[in-house]
């Protein structure tokens, strides 16, 4: 009779402390979803860099203008090259945009763009 019970209870035992089928493939799906979601976040954070990048740049190379503008007494139509404005930025170096694309400076009253990357002028971090 003791040796039914024992049997018994140490079946009891096993059964109750593996995993179902269900659970295993719940945690694997859930697993699955993480990694696809962590992938696509990753992927589309060169792009977005390279993006901020360009806007900084095309934000120093603007306030360069301006003060290109002040120092000449230049109207809001005239437009500096890369040498004027050269003085007024970081180590006195134009920036190059991080995707390769060229800049083009354009009269004050205008904004400056890029070839690669669309810059909203109301540009925030």
């Amino acid at each position: 009779g003791v040796d039914i019970h024992m049997k018994l209870r140490l079946k009891r035992k096993l059964s109750l402390s593996g995993f179902t089928l269900v659970e295993i493939f719940v945690v694997f799906v859930s697993a699955g979803i993480l990694i696809c979601l962590a992938t696509l976040g990753i992927s589309h954070g060169p792009h977005r860099s390279k993006q901020t990048t360009c806007a900084m740049n095309i934000e120093a190379i603007e306030q360069a203008k301006q003060m290109w503008a002040l120092e000449n007494k230049k109207n809001t139509n005239d437009t500096p090259c890369e040498a004027e404005l050269s003085r007024h930025l970081m180590n006195g170096v134009f920036p190059t945009c991080p995707s390769g694309g060229t800049y083009t400076i354009n009269p004050n009253n205008i904004r400056t763009t890029c070839s690669v990357h669309t810059v909203n002028a109301d540009f925030k971090q």
